[in-house]
């Protein structure tokens, strides 16, 4: 029993003075490795925007009507929406560019004597009217009110999938130019020497941000046209990058 008690300790003493003999004979950046301690390394963020012009508007209208009757409320609704949409074509924005965003009818009432009286439907037609030519926006706002239109909510300005990625990309770019003359000057000043970078992080998404101008009280007199700005539109990017040294 002792002797089985022995070989077992040595074979335990040998395992042991094995491991510990890897460690010792281990250069320093294995080591490290090894055990997960940090290498010297420099991070650093960098960021970017790009400025563009906006090609596409998105023009958020609606038709609003009220009858007491609710089938005549609904018919005279479609009748003015169905004029914007001939209205629309008629400048050549065809009916695939138009995007129902809601419809409701909701019930109005009058209240007397705190007693509830049924006055009415209100129906509501909203859409998105996507105008790729920015010159035609002041008229399809000042058309489509002459045909009906009456709920005035807001104009947004885009750029196409394919611009916003290449825009996105030229802003990628510019922000790893940052963050490497930031990385340049950090080992600059610690008197230490960097190389290529061990790790880059995208920190962004592709995201435009367009300006945001509510439509109400756009409308000017019918002799002048709607004056409409698309501005300028701002695309930002951001990565990590880690630099040993």
């Amino acid at each position: 029993m002792k002797k089985n008690l022995f070989i077992v300790g040595l074979a335990l003493m040998l395992i042991v003075g094995a491991f510990a003999g890897s460690f010792l004979g281990a250069s320093p950046v294995a080591l490290a490795e090894t055990t997960g301690a940090p290498t010297n390394s420099i991070t650093v963020n960098g960021s970017s925007s790009v400025t563009v012009t906006p090609t596409i508007a998105y023009v958020n209208v609606g038709v609003a009507t009220f009858n007491k009757d609710v089938v005549v409320a609904q018919t005279s609704n479609a009748t003015k929406m169905d004029a914007v949409y001939k209205a629309l074509s008629a400048l050549g924005i065809p009916k695939e560019k138009i995007k129902t965003v809601s419809y409701n009818i909701n019930a109005r009432y009058d209240y007397k004597d705190n007693i509830s009286v049924l006055a009415g439907y209100d129906v509501l037609n909203s859409v998105q009217i996507t105008v790729t030519d920015l010159t035609k926006v002041s008229k399809v706002l000042d058309m489509t009110v002459k045909q009906g239109i009456n709920q005035s909510n807001s104009i947004s300005f885009g750029i196409t999938d394919a611009e916003r990625e290449a825009t996105y990309l030229k802003a990628l770019a510019t922000a790893v130019t940052s963050a490497k003359a930031k990385a340049g000057a950090l080992a600059t000043a610690a008197g230490v020497t960097i190389s290529k970078p061990s790790q880059i992080v995208e920190g962004s998404s592709n995201v435009v941000y367009p300006p945001m101008y509510a439509a109400a009280n756009m409308v000017k007199a019918e002799s002048v046209a709607t004056p409409i700005s698309g501005g300028e539109l701002v695309v930002e990017a951001s990565v990590t990058v880690i630099y040993n040294y």
